[in-house]
């Protein structure tokens, strides 16, 4: 396939993608809208009131389902984790082991985040408060309740590496881009569509590693388990995983601690990762894309 063909083919899906999400959204959250609109609320009122509303975050369950039922049924995206290892097939404990390191990789990136940002001063001595404030409060509205938890842990997840590993970085590799311009390029992408500098510069990191276990095992499963155990633990109250601005030198070293603890649980996730799928190097076949109509399929 040309570049100009996967470049339309790309622009397709993501136009597919966002055309669902804003359709099912929009029509079903619309009555609410115009409910505040006849109440002549402001429009933070409105979004306040949207947010906490358990019909908007049924509606984004069914937008997000819907993406990831067209897009796994279609092939637009493989999630099979068959090339950890030396053949194209693997046993229930590989496929245990490998769901298990990138559970592992999850905590180590979240706990690294939260400690790194501790120990350079902690959030509100770089970012504007009224930043971490609005966004804590939005965060703290969405994951409220049974269907937030629902869309935030595992609905959102799947769809937003379908869609940034699984479309955006596959294609960026398709078109023979490096892996290391490819890589860093969506996780940019993916990073900054969060809206904010805070989740632009926390989100990255986390971008680069999802998307190297992308180009290394070809599959999405893996972001996916690190996605979900990300926004898991998310979630905990924020009282018990902030860190308040009267910190002793003793909390000062436990989070040290966490973050060498969080440093190495990432380090041996990847090195796992790295030993695994180290045969697709000498085995360049085992790498190709083959598309036909729009679906992937192994050559």
């Amino acid at each position: 396939m040309s570049k100009g063909k996967e470049l339309w083919r790309v622009a397709r899906l993501f136009l597919l993608f966002f055309v669902i999400s804003n359709i099912v959204i929009g029509v079903t959250c619309a009555p609410l809208v115009f409910r505040g609109l006849s109440m002549h609320m402001s429009r933070e009122a409105i979004e306040e009131q949207l947010l906490a509303s358990d019909y908007y975050k049924l509606s984004e369950c069914l937008a997000y389902l819907l993406i990831i039922v067209i897009f796994i049924r279609n092939r637009y995206v493989r999630m099979s984790l068959e090339r950890i290892g030396r053949t194209d097939r693997m046993d229930r404990r590989t496929l245990s082991t490998a769901i298990g390191i990138a559970a592992m990789i999850g905590v180590g990136c979240f706990f690294s985040s939260l400690s790194f940002w501790a120990i350079i001063g902690g959030l509100g001595n770089i970012f504007p408060q009224a930043e971490l404030d609005e966004l804590d409060k939005e965060y703290g509205l969405m994951s409220k309740g049974i269907l937030g938890i629902l869309n935030g842990v595992i609905l959102a997840p799947i769809s937003e590496e379908i869609l940034y590993r699984g479309i955006m970085l596959r294609s960026m590799l398709k078109m023979r881009w490096h892996p290391w311009i490819a890589i860093p390029v969506s996780a940019f992408v993916f990073a900054v569509i969060h809206g904010t500098a805070y989740q632009t510069i926390d989100i990255l990191p986390y971008g680069i590693i999802t998307g190297w276990l992308y180009w290394r095992t070809k599959s999405l499963l893996p972001g996916i388990v690190i996605h979900m155990v990300n926004n898991f633990i998310a979630f905990v109250p924020p009282q018990f995983i902030e860190s308040g601005d009267d910190d002793t030198e003793a909390d000062m070293k436990v989070w040290i601690i966490m973050f060498a603890i969080s440093i190495a649980l990432l380090a041996y996730g990847i090195n796992w990762y790295r030993k695994k799928t180290q045969y697709l190097e000498s085995n360049p076949k085992m790498t190709t894309f083959v598309s036909v109509n729009g679906k992937d399929f192994r050559r």
